[in-house]
């Protein structure tokens, strides 16, 4: 009679536990599948070496030891700094992004009114209201070079009702006269106001060749100084009032030139129509010479 073995179980015990061994098996590859992508992530993104899956052939701790997981969280609050601060930059370039648009829609519409008119007048104010609205400008000064005698003369103002004498440039020559001979713009280092010297002075120029200048002696109380948007503003300004001063003060000596040209024509017409009227005048003045023939009954008028 056979006996079974001592320690020997039935069959079908085996065969569960087998299956319960199997089954414990595959859960635990199955979490350090898990923890070994959780590791390939956390090195991604700059872990350390050290923080790494179960106990076992690495020896090192488990992802979920306190310490692991403190580190994970400094390196997550690191990252949410970072983000933050990158975020916070973008929405600064954002903003000013905003504000040179809106500045250079602004003037675009400008320059469009700069040129919709040739009379001289009508230029020199629009560029007055550009100056004070869109760079904010309380004291400025527009300068004209008469291209004859080459003297400079100040054609519109706000707040400086003479123009300045002496503006040290160099020690040598004013900052007018600079800005006008080397067709180079000035802007002072300092902002605050120093008499006589212009915050800046910016040359108004048409293929390099220099007519006049833009000087700005002082700003708004709000602002605090130029910023290099309003420079690049104030510089797209420039060329396009160089533009339309220099088109409506031709359109208007040509106008002027052609007014006198017409009254000339006219009064050589006149002179010419008095002349031409003066003989058939004197014809009609002169008495007839009629002949006479004598008749029977006396002389006849022929």
């Amino acid at each position: 009679m056979d006996t079974a073995s001592p320690g020997i179980k039935p069959t079908g015990s085996s065969d569960e536990e087998l299956r319960q061994m199997m089954q414990k098996s595959k859960a635990y590859v199955d979490e350090l599948i898990k923890e070994n992508e959780q590791l390939r992530l956390n090195r991604a993104d700059g872990a350390s070496p050290g923080v790494r899956g179960p106990a076992g052939a690495s020896g090192r701790p488990p992802l979920n030891d306190s310490n692991g997981l403190r580190g994970t969280l400094d390196r997550l609050e690191r990252r949410v700094a970072e983000v933050e601060r990158e975020k916070h930059q973008l929405a600064m370039k954002c903003g000013e992004l905003t504000e040179q648009y809106e500045s250079l829609a602004n003037l675009y519409v400008a320059s469009n009114q700069l040129h919709s008119t040739l009379d001289p007048a009508e230029v020199l104010r629009i560029m007055s209201e550009i100056l004070i609205n869109l760079i904010g400008t309380e004291e400025f000064a527009v300068f004209l070079v008469d291209r004859t005698t080459g003297e400079i003369t100040q054609v519109t103002s706000q707040g400086c009702p003479a123009p300045p004498d002496a503006m040290p440039f160099n020690c040598e020559k004013s900052v007018l006269e600079g800005v006008i001979q080397t067709g180079e713009a000035f802007y002072s280092a300092s902002q605050d106001r120093v008499p006589g010297v212009p915050l800046a002075c910016v040359p108004l120029k048409i293929q390099q060749k220099v007519w006049g200048a833009i000087a700005i002696f002082s700003l708004l109380v709000q602002k605090d100084g130029l910023t290099r948007t309003d420079s690049e503003i104030l510089s797209l300004l420039a060329g396009h009032a160089a533009t339309a001063i220099v088109s409506a003060r031709l359109y208007s000596d040509a106008e002027r030139k052609l007014m006198t040209i017409e009254g000339f024509v006219d009064l050589l017409m006149d002179s010419n129509a008095k002349t031409e009227a003066t003989p058939a005048e004197a014809d009609s003045s002169r008495p007839s010479q009629t002949a006479t023939k004598p008749g029977p009954d006396g002389p006849q008028t022929r």
